[in-house]
């Protein structure tokens, strides 16, 4: 293969663990358990997976792509050293970029707005002519691709103008660099302090001998005014031989010092007899004594093969938390990447001395590791639950944090950026996400503290001086959200998570309230359009609705949001008419796999619809996950660099992407219920603190999608999902799994649990048992296209746009049953199921049936109709032969007639 991959596959060829250096200063992390072989694993992992633009179509504003980038980072560390790209935004990198505009400390993975790419470093050779204070794009260095190479904890690349080779390794408050320069007296390393991904700030910077401080100002995430200021010093491993100063259009040689918006400074090389550099650089959010302390700490000497070494091996500890064996090298390598991502973030942010700065902007001292940085609308989904599986160490502080967010700033954090709020996205996903956490076992936080902050939320709280819930008032008077139907599910969803944590922690009177406000997500459901749909202050839905449009929506459309009510699947395919519709339903929303924002098909490549696989589960179709799934990870999911589907969002997707390859998937966010759909590789251990999940998937493999059977912890199930609760100790789960599907999890009482309380549910739809005009000769008028004839409305399906359209003066569809046949209902599927605007719903039509096609009957007549599916029950009788007729083609007048399925039922 060309391109990353086959440069990836060259450089790892030979590639060995190395020891944990100590004087590194990388946390320690638990290793497997006793008696667990450690794998060389680092070696799967492919950096530049994400770092260029997906398939998609239409994505969201800055979704193109995974967003990720390929620079030197250990698990959660504090720096992010990576290479700056002129059209890397959101990331700071792009793939197909040929030239680096610095190398920076800071970066996001996988955020959608430009963001980070603090103190940029950038060596050159030469004169320095323009300052760089306003021209420092023209300093950039120019690159070949076949001369980069990345690697967990190490990046490596050659900048041709300047003859001059960057390797970057990190620790987890440090970088180190390695330059080779040309034989030269004019090597130099420009150091920008006033320059971000979001704009020039003020900056500052202090030379003295081989070391640099200073402060940089970063900020402006999403738009936003809020700004953060780091700390910083450089050490070199030699004095330089000459330094300077810019600021603004000013360079000043010999300039010991400057400060100010679009300042920066410089010093000089001799490496005519030497051409090697060594540079490491400590951060602090505190102080610059913090980020001296941090550097001495973790990066005390200037070996940089010790750093890259130890770098390496705090990777491949933490990736043997979960060991795949078996399968293809492409599937390991997607696998192992979407790992390695999850471990990016959220970001350490106290130094070696427990020190760190709070929301309330003051600086506090915790005896635990703090974190922040929290994609929440993101990471909800499905990240807060991997996280609690595979690290719970780390979550249970990632869950402190949380926490001390609250408490210091005033609620659970939204989507924050360092210590400050930015209330990027919508709803309220920090309940969520500590709520998840919970559920998957993570204890050792003050469960109190963090009840009372997601009950502030829903009664006026504040976060830094703004509501979370800014329309909570109208949905508590309302029981629904009017400017924004997603939203509404966004605050039912958190109420839930909500109600599950207060049960949890024995609080039944918040555990009523919330889920009783979680049962409102029916109410932005139109029983009409069959999809969730915007409803205004008096009530009224809101028509016609077009499923493709995202207009009114946050990054979606009613088709993708219409699944988003995990805890309570049953309620909505109940609403839906049923199992077997449900399943039509999501077979035609799989007809794409990452639509974008305006095709009514489903979206991999943001989060709303993360979940949506595992809706065939509730329907009793446990084969259409496993087959949705597969396709998903095999066509959305690349090994090369536009190889994720949309942005990682602080590791969502490749979260997503390790629980598909796991054959299991937090279906309900809040609940500890796992959806099981069976793993990709044949063997897989899970190795936590209380004991080892094993998994064993005899015949696992590409191909071999489908459960054949299950047992858990030695006992055969048919039911597709189990409780964290199953596996939370040492435990088995072996499948066999097939090439075909089997009736593996295919009864009524094998479907994950729906959650009931707070409401009455919608009654049962019948069991209207097997479609008799399901492949049977149909006839009609004539068609609107040859593609479109009276079969496609008897095919069983709505993929593919199959429908039955007519435009003729007299319009009817004709089913011949074959024979008698004892009819009692009848179904009709119009355009609105079929993803096209529900003006388009029939308006009229009656319904005849025969037995011998010629004297017929009128058993259903309807008019003034506009419902997306009609349901007709009749006193059961006799009919070989069945005629809808239609009399007004369109509720909005249009003149074609739209059937997408009509069923029969005895």
């Amino acid at each position: 293969m060309s391109g990353p991959l086959s440069r990836f596959r060259r450089r790892l060829r030979g590639a060995a663990l190395a020891a944990v250096l100590v004087g590194a200063g990388l946390a320690a992390l638990p290793a497997p358990a006793a008696g667990a072989a450690t794998l060389a694993l680092t070696q799967y992992v492919n950096p530049f997976i994400g770092t260029d633009n997906s398939n998609s179509p239409n994505p969201v504003p800055g979704g193109a792509g995974g967003s990720t980038y390929p620079g030197a980072v250990v698990p959660f560390g504090m720096t992010q050293f990576s290479p700056d790209t002129p059209t890397g935004s959101p990331s700071g990198y792009r793939y197909s970029d040929t030239s680096i505009e610095e190398f920076s400390l800071t970066h996001f993975n996988g955020a959608g707005c430009p963001n980070n790419e603090d103190l940029g470093l950038l060596p050159i050779t030469g004169a320095i002519g323009t300052s760089p204070g306003t021209g420092w794009t023209g300093y950039a260095g120019r690159y070949t691709k076949a001369n980069e190479s990345a690697a967990p904890g190490y990046y490596k690349n050659k900048l041709d103008n300047y003859n001059t080779t960057v390797e970057l390794s990190a620790t987890q408050r440090s970088g180190s660099m390695k330059l080779t320069y040309p034989n030269t007296t004019t090597a130099r390393l420009l150091v920008n302090t006033g320059r971000s991904a979001t704009g020039n700030r003020n900056g500052s910077i202090a030379i003295s001998g081989s070391q640099l401080t200073g402060t940089v100002t970063g900020g402006g995430f999403c738009g936003s005014s809020k700004t953060y200021q780091i700390f910083y010093v450089v050490q070199f491993d030699r004095a330089p031989s000459g330094f300077g100063t810019w600021l603004g259009g000013t360079v000043s040689a010999g300039s010991a010092s400057t400060s100010g918006t679009n300042s920066g400074g410089y010093v000089t090389f001799d490496t005519s007899s030497n051409t090697t550099v060594q540079a490491k650089v400590g951060i602090s959010f505190v102080s610059l004594a913090n980020a001296q302390a941090n550097l001495a700490a973790e990066n005390p000497g200037f070996d940089f093969a010790g750093v890259r070494a130890a770098a390496d091996t705090s990777w491949n500890t933490i990736l043997n938390r979960v060991q795949v064996t078996g399968g293809a090298a492409a599937d390991l390598q997607k696998f192992y990447t979407a790992l390695y991502h999850v471990f990016q973030n959220p970001n350490i942010a106290s130094d070696t001395n427990g020190q760190y700065r709070g929301f309330d902007q003051a600086i506090h001292t915790a005896t635990h590791t703090v974190y922040q940085n929290y994609s929440g609308w993101d990471i909800y989904r499905s990240w807060a639950a991997l996280i609690g599986l595979v690290a719970p160490n780390e979550a249970s502080d990632i869950a402190k944090s949380m926490v001390l967010d609250g408490q210091q700033g005033g609620l659970l954090p939204k989507w924050s950026h360092n210590n400050n709020e930015h209330f990027v996205m919508t709803g309220d996903p920090g309940p969520i996400v500590v709520g998840s956490m919970y559920a998957f076992g993570v204890r050792g936080f003050d469960t109190a503290a963090a009840l009372t902050l997601m009950d502030k939320s829903s009664n006026g709280g504040a976060a830094q001086g703004q509501a979370i819930r800014g329309r909570q008032s109208g949905y508590v008077s309302r029981h629904y959200v009017t400017e924004d139907p997603s939203d509404s599910l966004e605050y039912s969803a958190s109420d839930f998570a909500v109600a599950q944590f207060a049960k949890a922690v024995g609080d039944t009177t918040k555990y009523n309230t919330y889920m009783q406000r979680a049962q409102w997500w029916q109410n932005v459901y139109g029983t009409d359009s069959g999809y969730i749909q915007p409803r205004g202050s008096t009530g009224t839905f809101a028509w016609p609705v077009v499923p493709s449009s995202n207009s009114g929506y946050t990054e979606g459309n009613p088709s993708q949001y219409t699944w988003m009510v995990p805890y309570n699947y049953q309620g909505l395919i109940n609403l839906m008419g049923g199992a077997k519709t449900a399943v039509q339903r999501l077979d035609h929303h799989f007809t794409q796999l990452n639509g974008g924002l305006t095709q009514p098909y489903f979206y991999i490549g943001n989060e709303p619809e993360h979940g949506v696989p595992w809706a065939y589960n509730y329907a009793a179709h446990p084969q259409g996950t496993s087959s949705a799934v597969r396709r998903v990870m095999n066509e959305s999911f690349t090994t090369g660099a536009g190889g994720e589907p949309g942005n990682d969002d602080l590791g969502a997707t490749s979260a997503w992407y390790v629980f598909a390859a796991l054959g299991m998937y937090p279906a309900t966010p809040g609940a500890d219920v796992l959806a099981l759909h069976g793993p990709l590789f044949p063997a897989v251990s899970i190795i936590r603190p209380s004991g080892t999940i094993q998994i064993n998937g005899s015949g696992a493999g590409q191909g071999s999608q489908y459960v054949q059977s299950l047992s858990v912890n030695g006992t055969a199930t048919t039911k597709s999902w189990i409780r964290y609760g199953d596996i939370a100790g040492a435990s088995t789960l072996n499948y066999t799994m097939g090439s075909s599907p089997s009736a593996w999890g295919t009864n009524a009482a094998d479907v994950p649990p729906s959650y009931n309380d707070g409401f009455t549910p919608p009654a049962a739809a019948p069991n209207l048992g097997t479609n008799l005009a399901q492949g049977k000769a149909a006839t009609g008028s004539a068609s609107c296209a040859s593609s479109e004839g009276a079969a496609n409305a008897v095919d069983g399906s709505l993929m593919n746009n199959s429908k039955f359209c007519t435009t003729a003066a007299t319009k009817f569809l004709q089913v011949d049953l074959g024979s008698a046949q004892n009819v009692s209902s009848f179904v009709v599927e119009h355009a609105g199921l079929g993803g096209e605007t529900t003006a388009w719903n029939t308006g009229a039509f009656t319904i005849q049936t025969s037995t011998d096609g010629t004297n017929w009957t009128t058993v259903a007549s309807v008019t003034g109709s506009r419902a997306s599916r009609t349901y007709h029950p009749i006193t059961a009788r006799s009919a070989r032969y069945v005629k809808l007729n239609i009399t007004t083609a369109a509720n909005d007048g249009n003149g074609a007639a739209r059937i997408y399925e009509f069923e029969v039922h005895g």
